[in-house]
């Protein structure tokens, strides 16, 4: 496995939430985590990203444990976009895609000419180009996620980590961020999804992992968990 985690315990106050998570994707592929409010998938997200401090255990990714690395160094190699979308005051978009370039700065964080190709080029992958002088605040939702993608993709890493990248979207703004999410893929980045959308999620995963009551209850292909009867009743209204 390219990333993957090893007996993993997550929660908060020391107390755990879940225990004994062993979990892994192959590089370029997509893992995704489903299941109800409270199952704990974003705990693990934050926990593996280190927005949470974990209880236990190791997360590795090409065999290597994010523990020994630096902040800027994991930056290098993970990004994410979480549920709870940044609200920059009074910077553009622009501004806020070239922040993802900040891991490769000196500490004066001035941007080099490659370094603003790749902001360039990371908008225009999103096709968010039009809305680079417009103030991401006052952006809709749709387009918030994707400058956010922009800014993710505008790390380099060689991971992503989404957070219910659905969640608030009109299906048709959904189907274009999967779209993008497909694309992302194919360019040979790993994706970590964590979605309440159980259908479009398994529509698009590699594998992945069911989690309800503290524990992982069904892991398989996206497809093979889509024909399950246990995951039909249970997230796809039967």
């Amino acid at each position: 496995m390219y990333f993957e985690t090893q007996k993993l315990s997550v929660g908060y106050h020391r107390r755990p939430l879940i225990e004994n998570i062993d979990i892994g994707i192959w590089q370029g592929g997509i893992l995704c985590l489903i299941g109800p409010n409270g199952s704990g998938k974003s705990t693990i997200l934050r926990s593996i990203t280190r927005h949470l401090t974990k209880l236990g255990g190791v997360v590795a990714i090409g065999g290597r444990d994010l523990d020994g690395m630096s902040d800027k160094e994991l930056a290098r190699h993970v990004s994410v976009v979480l549920t709870d979308r940044i609200e920059p005051e009074l910077m553009t978009c622009w501004e806020v895609v070239a922040a993802g370039r900040y891991p490769y700065t000196n500490h004066f964080g001035k941007l080099s000419r490659e370094d603003q190709r790749i902001v360039e080029d990371s908008m225009a992958r999103v096709n968010a180009l039009e809305l680079r002088e417009q103030r991401f605040t006052e952006l809709s939702d749709g387009q918030k996620q994707r400058v956010l993608l922009a800014r993710a993709i505008c790390q380099q890493p060689e991971i992503i980590l989404l957070d219910e990248p659905s969640m608030g979207l009109a299906p048709i703004i959904v189907n274009q961020i999967y779209d993008l999410i497909r694309q992302i893929r194919d360019s040979g980045i790993t994706v970590l999804l964590v979605e309440q959308n159980a259908r479009k999620a398994l529509g698009i995963c590699d594998y992945a992992y069911v989690l309800e009551n503290g524990k992982i209850n069904l892991s398989g292909a996206g497809d093979e968990l889509l024909r399950s009867d246990a995951v039909r009743k249970a997230y796809l209204g039967g």
